[in-house]
């Protein structure tokens, strides 16, 4: 009598894969050992074992890490409290703009609001090698700061309420940041000041700018991961992502009038996707007056009467910046399936896109 499982094993490759030589073979043996070395060598021979990641459904990386569903205790994590950051955006928006400013219409005093909050040419710039807790709150800090402070040259936006107004710069402010560095890094390129794989930023006043293809990110202070180890959710070619925006953004030459527009489109679009009802109605009636903006703008100020090309090329730009979005979305959901980061925010709707 041969064992159990053997005889299980031996079934089970004979029905699978219809071996019927096989089976021949194994019906007239009748000496265990020759049993033992057919199973040794067929097995050898024929099958592929899967690994463990791929026998659990879960990556090498966080096999034993991955936890139950509610097991996660989000007592365990410690807090970062953003509200004095709400409440210094909130100022400045109820503040609004710094000198009374004169313009056309919403979008040409939007450009020269952007003009504003961008601050003068550089004349030294910092090159940043590595990246921590206090360079990502800064830049976080910059990036809500500015947004809200474009914002108070948007005449439409600032009759909305106090309540309506802090909604919406939460759903645009990381947002905003993600197409003007582009644009800025863009003009960068253009003056020689940097070149490729290196990125412009602004962080508290200061230009800034790095190389992420030799970038160091330090996660220490929000997860048990290091960034080489995240990487693994993230099969995107940076580098290549960012030249070919660049180069759009280079082959496009846009105005701080289109500039605008683009921001403003992207923004609104995403915030009005993100909270719908009231905020989507919202959006869509300044998208509206925008976009007459804008023909007004190349009608009058232009003398360009077929402009569809260039507001083409604008929204492909968007829209690959859109997809960047949803790529991230997914990946903040898969992070948070695996309990990635042992911090939570006061106000986690600041960091949820569309």
């Amino acid at each position: 009598m041969y064992p159990q499982y053997l005889r299980f094993l031996i079934s089970s490759m004979i029905e699978i894969h219809s071996l019927s030589k096989t089976q021949r073979l194994l019906q007239n043996s009748r000496n265990e050992y020759q049993w033992y070395i057919f199973i040794f060598f067929y097995v050898k021979n024929n099958f592929v074992f899967q690994s463990m990641g791929s026998f659990l459904g879960r990556p090498n990386l966080i096999m034993y890490c991955a936890p139950e569903p509610g097991s996660i205790d989000e007592n365990s994590k410690y807090t970062i409290d953003v509200q004095f950051l709400i409440d210094r955006a909130l100022h400045i928006m109820q503040k609004g703009s710094e000198t009374p400013i004169y313009a056309t219409n919403s979008l040409e005093k939007l450009a020269l609001g952007l003009q504003q909050i961008r601050g003068p040419p550089a004349k030294k710039v910092k090159m940043l090698s590595k990246i921590g807790q206090e360079e990502i709150f800064a830049l976080w800090e910059d990036d809500m700061l500015r947004v809200a402070k474009w914002f108070t040259y948007f005449d439409e936006f600032q009759r909305l309420p106090s309540k309506l107004q802090l909604d919406m710069l939460k759903g645009v402010w990381n947002v905003f940041g993600r197409l003007e560095r582009i644009a800025s890094t863009a003009i960068a390129r253009q003056q020689n000041i940097c070149g490729q794989s290196v990125l412009m930023s602004t962080v508290n006043e200061d230009h800034v700018m790095c190389d992420i293809k030799n970038l160091e990110v330090d996660l220490s202070w929000c997860s048990r991961y290091t960034f080489e180890q995240l990487k693994f959710f993230d099969s995107t070619d940076h580098e290549k992502q960012l030249d070919l925006l660049v180069q759009a953004i280079l082959n496009l030459k846009p105005t701080d009038v289109e500039l605008s527009y683009m921001l403003c489109q992207l923004c609104l679009h995403q915030v009005g996707k993100k909270y719908q009802g009231e905020i989507l109605e919202v959006t869509d009636r300044f998208q509206d007056v925008l976009s007459d903006n804008l023909h007004d703008y190349y009608t009058n100020r232009q003398n360009l009467s077929n402009y569809s090309l260039r507001v083409t090329n604008m929204m492909k730009i968007n829209n690959t910046i859109e997809q960047c979005i949803y790529r991230d979305k997914v990946k903040s959901d898969l992070f948070r399936v695996f309990d990635v980061f042992y911090v939570k925010c006061s106000h986690p709707d600041l960091f949820l896109n569309a």
